[in-house]
Formats: structure tokens, sequence, C-alpha cells
């Protein structure tokens, strides 16, 4: 080049923030303690909506820095029980059942329309039964999320599926779609850009 600038070395064009500092930050490390917790573990005596809503952020507290604003709000859960997503509360109170959902949909919304997973929901409630289901969500995701934040993971996992259907397909494809938003969302705020997690 005769422009009078000087050449582009190797360094200058080297990534200054290798993935391996990344998914040895603190942010990765959170993000590592996450928990989903299983059917088991939820609330055996019913909630009130303030309550669930305490429960749902603590429980993705560890992705805060990964998410697009609160993960739940009284107003979502409202929409929620209109789009027919939630069964309403009796008497203000949620069980265990309606608590499961609202978990599985704050990370099915941050990949899916309301209307996929409406279908998800459908199909789910044809092939199996909610505890197993839900459990299912639970170790797919905690694995998925374990397979980007981690240095040395082996790049492939085995479906922990009992027997892999095409609805445990599809649900393991959007917990790997928010497992990689996720990643890449943390990344980028890692990286500087700070307003990542805003688009």
């Amino acid at each position: 080049m005769s422009d009078g600038s000087g050449s582009i070395s190797q360094e200058d064009i080297a990534p200054t923030v290798l993935p391996d500092d990344f998914v040895r930050s603190p942010m990765a490390q959170r993000i590592l303690s996450f928990h989903f917790p299983r059917y088991n573990e939820l609330p055996s005596v019913e909630l009130y909506r303030e309550q669930v809503i305490a429960l749902v952020e603590n429980v993705f507290e560890p992705l805060n820095e990964c998410s697009e604003g609160p993960w739940l709000t009284p107003s979502m859960v409202n929409n929620y029980v209109k789009a027919h997503l939630l069964s309403a509360p009796q008497k203000k109170l949620y069980g265990r059942e309606q608590i499961a959902r609202l978990l599985v949909i704050c990370v099915f919304k941050q990949v899916l329309s309301i209307s996929a997973i409406s279908d998800l929901f459908r199909i789910q409630k044809m092939t199996y039964m909610t505890d197993v289901a839900y459990d299912y969500v639970a170790t797919e995701l905690e694995r998925a999320l374990r397979h980007f934040f981690s240095i040395g993971v082996d790049d492939e996992w085995t479906d922990t599926a009992s027997r892999v259907t095409r609805e445990s397909l599809l649900v393991r494809s959007a917990v790997l779609a928010f497992a990689a938003k996720t990643h890449l969302v943390g990344y980028l705020d890692f990286l500087g850009y700070d307003d990542a997690s805003n688009h």
C-alpha cells in the first residue's frame, strides 16, 4: 500500500480478549453456578404473585448480566394467564405447576415467541407429565450453560431424554438457543459492549 500508513502486524489483528479469559471471568463463573430447581425442589405450598416473582428473580439472578430486563413482572404474569400459557391463580395463589411453567416461560421467551411457547406447551401436555418435562428442561439447561461457559468441555453431549422424540428435540433446541444467546450477550458485555443485552 502506498498511502504511507504502517504495515499491519499479527498483533494488530490478534484478539485482545480470548474466549478462555471470558469463561474464567466472574460473570461466567456466576453463570456456571446457576441452578434451575427441579420440580420437587419447587415450593409445595402455594405462593402469592409477589412471592412467585421474587422466587423466579432469585433463580435467574446468576444470569442477570445477560438478560434484557426483569425476568418476571406482575404484568407479565397477567399476560401469560391471558395468553393461556398459565392457568389463573386460585384465590390469588400459584401452585407448583404454575411456578414451573413460569420458570420455563422465562427461559423460552428469550428465544421464542409467545405463540411458539404455547405450541411447545401443547405438545408437552400430550406427550409428557409436567414434572418429567420440567425436569428435562432443567437438566438440559444446566448442561447447555456448562457447555458454553466451561473450558475443555466435550463439544458433544448426549440427550438426557429417556427416549429421544420430536418433542424432546424441540425443547432441547430451545434450551440450546437460550444458552447460546446467554453466552453471546455475556461475551459481548465482557468485551465492553455494555448495551449488548438490550438488543
